[in-house]
């Protein structure tokens, strides 16, 4: 069943169910209402007999035509349906109102015998094809005899009353349910529109991998919305993890034809009668190509392994002893270039200190690649906020602003030439962005033409 349909059905079995519970509660509520006004109507007019069948104003021999007559009249309009009879001991009635007429009230032998034992009571008595009324008796003390007075009254009128109200709401809560389903399957058809649409763009991707599609939501930025912009956020990343290995791929393959095709050239060389000094250097530049080949293929595995892991058991890293541990290792390597220590403070952080190396190592060679001799490279380390920062600061030649975008591509080289002159294979800035996300941080450089750069690598610390 679609999830609209059950939304929809839950929706109307919760309304169906709150609507019933209130309907009895109103049924109790107004029939508790309707009771007490009648019990309140039926002690009305019976203290009202009691006060005009005062034995200190009658007079002389119990006359019971002398009750009778003495009776208070009963007003149809306040208390409609009102009888009134006098009991006595017997159980034979020997007053009774007009409005009974012929008959009597029906007989509760628990309320008579109440009445007699001077106690005033009420309860609801059947009185045949289906009427009830409502009866109080009370003990009445004339002269030497005790009677029991019963006063009662029909509750037609509260049943019909009731039965109306029963009526009106069973056909309420049915009206208010039809409604409330056909405006609910629209309102969630509405409010799970976005989830189709969706579902479709997920479809059309999936047959026709255009990643270009979007929901393209424009409602309100509810859990719905969050989903919609969520999903497009998604299929955006997806999009451009697609074009970046795409890039990747036909980069890669641009990076190891040029070797192969060396070799490959070098060894039709070899088949032919060469010289001596010309089998040497074929077999040079295979020697050549073949480590370049493998120099490339060790980093390509490095990046996957960098972008593919995560931080195990990291450990405290004092970035001071990383920072004087590369100091000292290039020292060798610089020339006549000059590598010195810069502002520094003992810093500490969880992470993993060799590749917290091989990011500082990356960065230093670059520097060295690229700062002419004489130059200097700065090494520095202090704390920015939450941030440690880690900088290398050469005087080489800079580079031009629009390739600061790009430098940390794969294969991205701002002097093609140069930079495979030099061995580089333009992995090493990737792996050393890499290691920085891996880590929760970032790096960035800052640079001017022909007066060096500043690479910053950010650490949270």
């Amino acid at each position: 069943m679609a999830i609209r349909w059950r939304l929809t059905l839950w929706f109307a079995l919760i309304l169906a169910v709150i609507l019933v519970l209130s309907g009895m509660v109103l049924h109790v509520l107004l029939e508790r209402y309707l009771n007490n006004e009648v019990d309140e109507n039926l002690g009305i007019y019976s203290a009202q007999v009691h006060g005009t069948l005062d034995p200190q104003q009658i007079s002389g021999s119990l006359d019971y035509d002398v009750i009778h007559s003495r009776l208070p009249p009963i007003n149809e309009f306040a208390y409609p349906g009102t009888y009134m009879e006098l009991v006595d001991q017997s159980g034979k009635v020997v007053v009774k109102s007009d409005s009974l007429g012929d008959q009597e009230l029906p007989v509760s032998p628990t309320l008579v015998e109440a009445g007699f034992t001077g106690r005033v009571d009420i309860q609801t008595v059947a009185a045949g094809s289906g009427a009830r009324v409502r009866i109080m008796v009370s003990p009445m003390y004339l002269k030497d005899q005790t009677l029991v007075l019963e006063v009662g009254q029909s509750l037609s009128h509260v049943d019909a009353t009731m039965n109306r109200v029963d009526g009106a709401l069973l056909t309420s809560i049915l009206v208010a349910l039809v409604f409330a389903t056909l405006l609910g399957l629209l309102v969630v058809r509405g409010a799970l529109g976005p989830v189709s649409r969706i579902t479709r763009t997920a479809q059309s991707i999936e047959t026709g991998a255009d990643l270009r599609r979007r929901v393209d939501y424009r409602g309100p930025p509810d859990e719905i919305g969050q989903l919609a912009t969520t999903f497009d956020h998604m299929i955006e990343h997806l999009d451009r993890a697609f074009e970046s290995q795409k890039h990747f791929v036909a980069d890669a393959s641009h990076e190891l034809r040029s070797p192969l095709t060396v070799i490959k050239g070098n060894l039709d060389l070899l088949k032919r009668n060469l010289t001596e000094a010309d089998r040497r250097e074929s077999l040079r530049a295979i020697e050549s190509e073949t480590t370049r080949m493998v120099k490339i293929v060790d980093e390509l595995l490095r990046l996957a392994e960098v972008e593919a892991d995560q931080l195990h058991r990291p450990e405290m890293v004092s970035l001071k002893e990383v920072l004087h541990g590369e100091w000292s290792r290039v020292q060798p390597l610089a020339g006549k270039r000059q590598i010195v220590i810069g502002r520094q403070e003992d810093l500490r952080l969880p992470g993993d200190a060799q590749k917290l190396r091989e990011v500082l190592g990356n960065l230093v060679d670059n520097a060295i690649r690229y700062t002419p001799e004489g130059g200097a490279i700065t090494l520095s380390l202090f704390r920015d906020g939450e941030w440690a920062r880690l900088e290398v600061a050469d005087t080489g030649i800079g580079i031009e602003p629009e390739h600061l975008p790009h430098i940390f591509d794969r294969f991205y080289r701002v002097d093609k030439a140069r930079s495979r002159a030099s061995g580089g294979t333009g992995l090493g800035l990737a792996i050393v962005k890499g290691i920085a996300e891996q880590h929760g941080g970032k790096v960035t450089v800052s640079s001017q033409p022909g007066k060096g750069s500043v690479f910053t690598v950010w650490l949270k610390l």
